[in-house]
């Protein structure tokens, strides 16, 4: 509890009133935690924390912006966030929670770069009631394209091919600034409204996999990439 808002991980709950919005949110799991990373890099690596709670949700509950309400009702997302006193130099993270050919399905994409000089993949894939995780034990060398709209990504993984295709209009993105102690500021351009399509194909069968309006995708790095876009500034929550 700070103030009068409540956030509570364990109970499923988001209430607070703050700057114009007023959120009364509860949240259901439908999956169990799931950290593409493994344990041992965990370790070695400390640097950023990827967490993912929840990758397929149920959202309920209403959002107030001054007049204007938004009700929510069996909404899917995801709970899951990147935390840490000194972030990665630079990621990209895209996630869909359920498909419309699959409302069980989703992904969930990270593309890192630890040391500013390669860049690497994880992340896994939950299809047709199957779950695959992606990266290995030290993540996969990325050989994708990524920039401040669009996102493709193919693999070869377990007998199957796949590609990643996440696009997001430039006028659903803002960029937000997180604070390293170590290495100054991180700017967050993000869109929750991008799309995304995920090809899988096996032995001569292609299946195809969407996510319409429904993406997250974000792209982290120390400048910001794009002027004109709109910064999220800070709002004072308490007055002191």
């Amino acid at each position: 509890m700070i103030g009068g808002s409540i956030f509570s991980l364990s109970r499923g709950v988001a209430v607070a009133s703050l700057g114009g919005f007023e959120w009364d949110i509860r949240f259901k799991p439908l999956e169990p935690p799931v950290n593409p990373i493994p344990l041992i890099l965990r370790f070695l690596r400390r640097r950023s924390r990827y967490v993912m709670l929840s990758p397929l949700a149920f959202f309920n509950g209403r959002v107030r912006f001054n007049d204007e309400v938004f009700d929510m009702e069996n909404y899917t997302g995801m709970v899951g966030f990147i935390k840490s006193d000194r972030y990665l130099h630079e990621w990209v993270w895209a996630h869909c929670s359920g498909f419309r050919e699959d409302a069980s399905g989703w992904f969930d994409l990270l593309i890192a770069s630890p040391d500013r000089r390669r860049r690497v993949a994880f992340g896994a894939i939950r299809v047709d009631g199957r779950l695959v995780k992606l990266g290995g034990l030290m993540g996969w060398d990325f050989r994708g394209a990524s920039d401040l709209g669009l996102l493709e990504y193919t693999f070869k993984h377990g007998g199957f091919n796949a590609s990643l295709r996440v696009a997001a209009r430039r006028g659903d993105i803002i960029v937000a600034v997180y604070e390293d102690p170590v290495e100054g500021y991180r700017f967050c351009h993000n869109s929750e409204v991008a799309s995304s399509t995920l090809t899988i194909s096996r032995d001569g069968h292609e299946r195809v996999y969407s996510c319409q309006g429904r993406t997250f995708y974000e792209i982290v790095t120390p400048e910001i990439l794009d002027q004109s876009l709109p910064l999220v500034k800070a709002i004072e929550a308490f007055p002191r």
